[in-house]
């Protein structure tokens, strides 16, 4: 049976997911293994370009693993594939407060003037990178667990979601406490103690590592209960340990989703 490991927002901390990557390697110990990245790889912190690039190299060295487009990878791509430039003014002004400018400093843009320069230069200069972001999905499933980036409208069938409102709905889904099809893994909200949280019909994986230096996974294999890796930056050295979630449930794990 293959494992799979969902990771939470990274925001631009490619220190955390280089040191999170070695981790899953040695967990997996050799068995069959895929990656879901949640979303939300680029902007915040100091090296977006670069997570990209552990991003990309993993996403072509394990095909089974899978990239989820998060809300500030379409900031990006927005910007990129504006109509005009009052369009891609606009998109600037939605993406450059919200991480964007720390993005662009990343690939080496210190003024950002120009910018329908700037679109044609990181389109020119980055294909790998973008073709990556162009090839994102929306989500990805097992036979219990549904991972997305944000999470779902909870009144629609799974397979009649909304992509985007699958990137950016907050409250509607996570104040839902009533059971849904599937477990939903995702990211997008932080959690409030910076570690993984179970909910009764919910894994809510994005810690706040931009900040916190809490980049987290999700371990599934299969019908055990899940397992969480994190790092941890506030010693010497960023170090990788398997952590006890917060539990929200009501009721007690009953040994399966």
């Amino acid at each position: 049976m293959t494992l799979t490991y969902a990771i939470g927002d990274v925001h631009g901390r490619r220190d955390l997911l280089a040191a999170l990557l070695g981790a899953i390697s040695r967990d997996s110990g050799g068995r069959k293994s895929r990656i879901v990245f949640l979303g939300d790889i680029i902007d915040r912190g100091p090296q977006s370009r670069q997570c990209l690039d552990l991003v990309t190299r993993t996403l072509e060295s394990q095909p089974d693993s899978r990239l989820i487009l998060g809300n500030h990878e379409e900031f990006m791509l927005t910007f990129l594939d504006a109509a005009s430039p009052q369009a891609r003014e606009t998109a600037a002004r939605r993406w450059f407060p919200n991480g964007g400018s720390e993005t662009l400093r990343s690939y080496g843009f210190e003024d950002t003037g120009d910018l329908e320069a700037i679109a044609g230069q990181l389109g020119r200069d980055n294909p790998g990178h973008i073709a990556t972001l162009r090839n994102a999905g929306w989500m990805a499933e097992t036979d219990n667990l549904f991972f997305v980036h944000g999470g779902i409208d909870p009144h629609l069938p799974l397979g009649e979601q909304d992509p985007v409102t699958t990137r950016w709905i907050r409250d509607r889904f996570l104040d839902h406490k009533a059971p849904l099809p599937k477990i939903i893994v995702h990211g997008h909200t932080i959690t409030a103690s910076s570690l993984p949280e179970l909910h009764a019909n919910r894994i809510a994986l994005d810690t706040g590592a931009v900040h916190s230096g809490h980049l987290t996974c999700g371990v599934f294999d299969g019908g055990a209960p899940p397992r969480f890796l994190a790092t941890d930056d506030h010693g010497a050295a960023i170090e990788v340990c398997e952590i006890r979630p917060v539990d929200c449930r009501q009721q007690p794990y009953s040994g399966k989703f």
